[in-house]
């Protein structure tokens, strides 16, 4: 669990004296999934409470969720590099089939808990942030993250190997890439669509957080749910690079201190849904609710060989070629060496 430093906390005690030189700063933020927890817990007390109360009013930031602004996820992040959107938040795998390196640190089948995904980003993160100013023009702030992704299926399965010929909803590079080696369809739909999908047969399976999943109620339409993580919905605060350059220093300094304790107790909530969402989903305790009912399908060692397949055969091999191989060289030599693995 990411918890923040004795010097963190130090600084964010000296925010409020910070205060007193700031320039008053209005702008807006787009928030990640509305309804989720990342969002309700999170990101909406942090922009609405906190930082006007560190800031003593001097900094204050209209915030909504992109679900509720009408956008379906994947034009975020070029809205921010464009300048069209000041700051959000997204899921990077949104991007990842335009931009692989989104999805670097959260290729399908490599973590197994949202502790490793933090332990990989600290490495990955001066090299992403400074790829990110020189090709798209945007500012890293932060990340955050969902639960682990599973798998959700309307009807019955009892191995991985019975994702054949489904039809799946996959989100990013990655998840597309292990629904084809499995032999399945993978189909790019926007979250606030996919329960319907399910219930009019659209899709046969979908992937998402495992309490995200039923918060967004996709148990009225699916039976069935792997608790195998396939990856984990890793997110990042980001701002358009001219607009950050434009605001106080005194801002900057606070919102980059702010932001990288925001990460943290989005990591700390992250590490305990994954357990929280499979029991809401099957026979409980839950406390988000009653619980669904749904038949948890147990993984099998032939589960986790498939998968360690997947891994060695499509995943790292395909995130290879749309990388390039400054990117592979990269990667290797960051989350590569933290997991001792190297893409040839």
């Amino acid at each position: 669990m990411k918890l923040l430093t004795t010097g963190a906390l130090a600084a964010l005690i000296a925010m409020p004296a910070l205060a007193q030189d700031m320039p008053e700063t209005e702008f807006n933020v787009v928030g990640s999934i509305g309804g989720l927890s990342m969002y309700t817990d999170r990101e909406l007390p942090f922009w609405t409470t906190q930082v006007p109360e560190e800031t003593g009013g001097k900094v204050t930031a209209n915030v909504k969720p992109f679900t509720e602004l009408g956008f379906k996820g994947g034009e975020i992040f070029r809205l921010v590099s464009n300048g069209t959107l000041q700051m959000a938040t997204t899921v990077l795998a949104y991007n990842s089939g335009e931009v692989p390196r989104n999805e670097a640190t959260d290729l399908v089948g490599l973590l197994d808990s949202v502790e490793q995904l933090g332990e990989v980003l600290e490495p990955w993160r001066e090299n992403y942030a400074a790829f990110l100013e020189s090709e798209h023009n945007i500012k890293l702030l932060g990340f955050g993250t969902y639960q682990a992704q599973v798998i959700y299926c309307r009807d019955e399965f009892s191995s991985l190997a019975d994702l054949a010929g489904r039809k799946v909803r996959a989100s990013g590079a990655s998840q597309q890439a292990f629904v084809s080696h499995l032999g399945g369809s993978p189909l790019s739909i926007a979250f606030a669509e996919v329960q319907p999908a399910l219930s009019s047969g659209v899709v046969d399976c979908a992937i998402t957080g495992a309490l995200s999943g039923y918060k967004a109620k996709w148990h009225e339409s699916a039976d069935f749910i792997s608790p195998m993580p396939v990856n984990f919905g890793l997110a990042a605060q980001l701002a358009n690079l001219d607009w950050w350059n434009g605001l106080d220093a005194s801002v900057q300094e606070y919102l980059t201190k702010a932001l990288r304790g925001l990460e943290d107790s989005i990591f700390e909530l992250a590490a305990t849904e994954t357990e929280t969402g499979l029991a809401c989903n099957t026979q409980g305790p839950c406390p988000e609710g009653e619980p669904a009912g749904m038949t948890l399908v147990p993984l099998s060692e032939a589960d986790e060989a498939l998968r360690a397949e997947a891994v060695k055969q499509a995943i790292l091999p395909a995130f290879a070629e749309r990388c390039g191989a400054d990117c592979v060289t990269a990667w290797n030599d960051t989350i590569g060496k933290t997991l001792d693995i190297t893409i040839e």
